[in-house]
């Protein structure tokens, strides 16, 4: 009876609690036409309960009782929207808003976040949907001209290369150590190249005194945060992101082949009366030349020593959890090949975010990635891949590499050929890398307002380098040995923060008040092992102990540097209208010298929402109006390394006599006890501005910024048995402005388009050195001279006006004794005097360029969707080495859309064709007028497609969403100067690891 009783009272409860559920149906749709939102989450708050709209915008929710829900509606590009469902409510119809503009987006600053429309300094931000859009492993390449204010250039092309960076300009004159990173709370948190681009939430790049003063010496160059995606709660999504593609097509000058060789080797023997005055017997004397000729053997060793590689890259998340924890894992592959055979790069990580709310006052949380890397690198053989005399054999018949390609028709021709490095371990250079990065939080809210967060984060890296070179190989052409090395390093990393956050509000008064400790400790050590003629190739650089007893060297080394800091900031706004914000810190950096370790920064910022003033409300047009003011000064102590300021001493070999005795000397740097802060003081005017309900959003930002008791490490006599010493010696000045705007140019249900435009132009100069004269470089002063007025990366050389012609007078003038000749390069006379001499250089042009910018234009059709960015840089010189391969002589090869003078061509490119060998050395006093050009490109940086795929489709595939993709990368590139236009100007001019395209097609899937 009694278990009949308690069945019976089990099955009613039940039919109870199953009545108490009620199936809540709805719709989503778009406010501003009524269309409805395909794919929107709609959550309910408190609850692990979730789902989705479908292609007409319905969805249905199960809630859980007969009172009262929350509901939380989210949708890309939309702002979320919290609805309160009635207790009796069965259908619903929600609109949602479009963000037309960011002033409601938060944005990541330091130590904290506020609205955009709070904010007081100068800020920009790139989200996740753009980051992705650049098929590269670097997240701050994917970033390129998408931030006003941030100078990005690829480093190389190389796989796996990385980036190079500057915000607004260069303030230092050496080591400049770059920004600062800030990922997922930790400053210095890991290798931005470990970083995959899938795991990146978004980007905030903060660049005015205001923004990085609470990051005081470690932001002296701009502060770069990167905050990484979160899990979030609601049903559990598993999402890949993947692309395949080519990785190639690498634009690079032709050499001259066939009888355009033959031609200008010929021209170099014309005289002045046009006659060419050896036969072919004579100028094409070196061995078998002649023989290879008449057999057609030509090769066009640049093709053979490039490819088009592959590049793939693989990536799965699993996000979920509840209210109280969240998390995400995610997991990555990235491989590419570079455009020479043997370099490639693999990289595979692992990265955990995982959030808890232990109670309603506690939550504590960890971050952190596991991620290794292979890089293979080699030798770069363009050079002599341009250079080589195109003539040979390149490949034996069973398809290996012909060591000696001229050998076939000259006995005893050992010259290498450009391929040599291609046969199988013949040349090695392979890095592998592995890092662990960890950070741990925890943080309390006691009382309401108050919030106390400690962070430690930790970044754990070694590395390992191999390399290896046969006797064969172009590393060791002269000496014709092998030669192995090894390389392990190990560094350890500690960030603990300590922060204090009280926020008030009363009445229209709104203010929050920050104060912080943190602490940064680095060290790191080496070991290196090197030996030569290894007995077994084959053993490469696995097996030191083959290599020969007497040529084995060890080295070892270790660096440690600390770096401790307090600050202060407080944030008050009053009715959403004023704003101020005021920062002080306080840095001590172990680096320096004892005694001035320690100094203060300060900084101030106001802004004025003009709009929300009772005068402005009529000005219906614009719907926001905010004025910025900023200043403040920031500390940089990277310049100097950990023991820059100390007199160090090393080990050297003495003798007396036969006796061998071991003895200690100076390393080179001399101590300085007054080695102090480089200091940066920047005003800064900034203005946001919304038109028409903000689609049309702009920010325009004025600033200069003096840097003062600049770092440099001086070059000394060599009578004082040193060579440098680190001071305090200059000034500079960089004055500029950033500007962007961003247009929603037409929204409707089918069609979308909106468009970015970024600006920005910098102008840098040297206002004081430490003597008030220009420092004149004694090594490659082309190059490293300083020169007050003029900015820090220049080039200083004779000025090009040309080619001297027939209808002018080249001997009136002379250098170095020389009168000039008909065909030689005409420079300019800047004294006057008609002699060349070192009077007559000037700054001839800068690395740093007049302005660049971006163009994003973003189209959405049905189910299409079109994205096309370019970009430029207008008025930067480079250094283009591969025009110093003009060869006059002819011997050598060189590039074959080179024009050169003859007495039929009179060009104003290159010289006339002479005897006597490299350029160097029939021009020397001359030819480098020819390298420094300048440098200015327009690139169409990318184009992606997309194509996603109808939801009804995706629904009987159990699919959450699919989208495809194709995109191209680099896709082509207009160069001011022609000598440039077979070459990507974006890698400055280097001769080696030119830049290649990408073309892949992906898929962005969701479970």
């Amino acid at each position: 009876m009694n278990k009949l009783y308690l069945t019976c009272m089990l099955v009613m409860l039940a039919i109870l609690a199953n009545a108490q559920n009620r199936l809540l149906n709805g719709r989503v749709l778009d406010q501003s036409d009524n269309t409805p939102i395909v794919g929107a989450n709609i959550g309910v708050q408190g609850a692990n309960t979730a789902t989705t709209t479908d292609s007409k915008g319905n969805f249905s929710i199960s809630l859980a009782s007969a009172k009262p829900e929350t509901l939380i509606v989210k949708f890309i590009g939309f702002s979320d929207q919290t609805i309160l469902v009635g207790a009796n409510e069965q259908n619903i119809t929600i609109k949602i808003s479009s963000q037309t503009n960011a002033l409601d987006e938060v944005v990541v600053v330091g130590f904290g976040t506020i609205r955009r429309r709070d904010l007081t300094g100068a800020v920009a931000s790139v989200k996740a949907a753009e980051i992705i859009k650049a098929p590269t492993h670097n997240a701050i390449e994917a970033i390129q001209g998408r931030a006003a204010g941030v100078d990005i250039t690829r480093s190389s092309g190389n796989a796996g290369a990385g980036v190079n960076i500057q915000i607004r300009g260069t303030r230092s004159i050496s080591n400049n150590p770059g920004p600062l990173y800030v990922i997922d709370g930790v400053q210095n948190g890991g290798s931005i190249n470990n970083l995959n681009t899938n795991d990146i939430e978004s980007i905030d790049v903060l660049q005015d005194a205001s923004s990085t003063a609470i990051y005081g010496s470690q932001g002296a160059n701009g502060v770069i945060i990167i905050t990484t995606k979160k899990g979030t709660a609601g049903k559990s999504k598993i999402s890949y992101n993947g692309y395949y593609g080519i990785n190639g097509e690498t634009a690079f000058p032709a050499p001259r082949v066939g009888e355009d060789y033959l031609t200008l080797r010929r021209e170099s023997f014309r005289n002045d009366a046009g006659v060419i005055t050896q036969t072919d017997a004579q100028i094409f004397n070196g061995a078998g030349e002649l023989a290879a000729i008449q057999a057609g053997a030509f090769v066009n060793w640049v093709d053979l020593a490039t490819r088009n590689g592959r590049q793939q890259s693989h990536s799965v998340a699993v996000s979920g959890g509840s209210e109280n924890t969240k998390a995400l894992f995610s997991l990555g592959y990235f491989n590419e090949e570079g455009a020479l055979k043997g370099n490639d790069f693999n990289r595979y990580n692992f990265r955990y975010n995982i959030d808890h709310r232990v109670n309603s006052w506690i939550k504590a949380g960890i971050t952190g990635q596991l991620a290794f890397s292979k890089t293979n690198s080699r030798r770069d053989p363009l050079s002599v891949a341009l250079t080589a005399i195109p003539l040979g054999i390149p490949y034996n018949a069973d398809g290996s590499v012909n060591i000696f390609p001229m050998a076939s028709f000259a006995t005893g021709n050992t010259n290498l050929s450009p391929l040599t490095d291609e046969r199988p371990g013949a040349a090695i250079d392979e890095n592998l890398a592995n890092e662990i990065s960890a950070n741990a939080y925890a943080e309390l809210n006691p009382i309401k307002g108050l919030t106390y967060r400690m962070s430690f984060g930790t970044v754990l890296n070694n590395g390992r380098r191999g390399i290896f070179n046969d006797q064969n190989s172009t590393a060791q052409n002269n000496v014709r040995y092998a030669s192995a090395s090894v390389r392990n390093d190990n560094g350890r990393y500690y960030n603990w923060d300590n922060v204090i956050t009280y926020t008030r509000d009363f009445n229209k008064h709104s203010f929050t008040a920050t104060a912080l400790t943190s602490y940064i400790h680095s060290d790191a050590d080496f070991s290196q092992a090197t030996g030569i003629r290894q007995v077994l190739a084959s053993q490469g650089f696995n097996n030191l102990f083959g290599t020969e007893a007497s040529s084995r060297t060890t080295t070892s080394g270790f660096t440690r540097y600390d770096l401790l800091a307090y600050a202060a900031r407080i944030n008050y706004s009053y009715n959403g209208k004023y704003l101020f914000q005021a920062t002080q810190r306080w840095d001590g950096a172990s680096r320096l010298a004892p005694g001035r370790k320690w100094d203060s920064f300060a900084s101030a910022s106001a802004g004025w929402v003009i709009s929300s003033e009772d005068f402005f409300k009529d000005v219906k047009p614009i719907s926001n109006l905010k004025l910025r003011l900023s200043y403040g000064e920031a500390g940089n102590s990277g310049s100097v390394s950990p023991y820059g300021s100390q007199s160090l001493i090393s080990a050297v070999q003495m003798g007396f006599g036969d006796v061998a005795a071991p003895a200690y000397g100076f390393s080179g740097t001399v101590a300085n006890p007054d080695l102090g802060w480089e200091t940066s003081t920047t005003g800064n005017i900034g203005l946001d501005l919304g038109l028409f309900d903000n689609r049309i959003s702009a920010t325009l930002d004025l600033y200069s910024t003096k840097t003062t008791d600049i770092i440099l490490a001086r070059s000394l006599p060599i009578s004082t048995g040193q060579t440098t010493i680190t001071q305090n010696i200059g000034a500079t000045l960089n004055t500029g402005v950033n500007a962007s705007l961003t247009s929603i140019n037409f929204q409707k249900k089918d069609f979308s388009w909106s468009t970015t435009v970024t600006f920005s132009h910098n102008k840098e100069k040297i206002t004081d050195l430490i003597d008030g004269r220009d420092i004149i470089a004694s090594n490659n002063p082309e190059e490293n001279s300083l020169f007050i007025g003029s900015p820090v990366r220049v080039f200083y050389t004779y000025r090009k006006l040309g080619i001297w012609q027939l209808n002018e007078n080249p001997a009136a003038y002379s250098q170095a004794g020389q009168a000039f000749r008909f065909g030689d390069i005409k420079l300019d006379d800047i004294d006057g005097n008609n002699i060349i001499d070192q009077n007559d250089r000037v700054v001839v042009g800068q690395t740093q360029p007049q302005w660049y910018g971006g163009l994003l234009n973003n189209f959405r059709y049905k189910a299409f969707d079109l994205s096309i960015f370019l970009m430029a840089r207008y008025g930067q010189f480079v250094k283009a080495e591969f025009v110093g391969r003009y060869n006059p002589g002819g011997v050598a090869n060189g590039p074959a859309n080179f024009d050169y003078w003859t007495i039929n061509n009179p060009s104003n490119d290159f010289p006339r064709p002479r005897q006597g060998g490299s350029i160097a050395s029939v021009y020397p006093n001359q030819y480098q007028s020819l390298l420094y050009i300048d440098g200015s490109f327009f690139k169409v940086k990318n184009i992606q497609l997309g194509y996603t795929i109808p939801k009804k489709v995706t629904d009987k595939l159990k699919l959450g969403s699919l989208r495809a993709y194709a995109t191209g990368s680099n896709i082509f590139t207009y160069s001011k100067n022609k000598l440039l236009r077979d070459y990507d100007p974006e890698r400055g001019g280097a001769e080696s690891s030119p830049l290649s395209r990408q073309f892949v097609f992906g898929f962005n899937l969701d479970l």
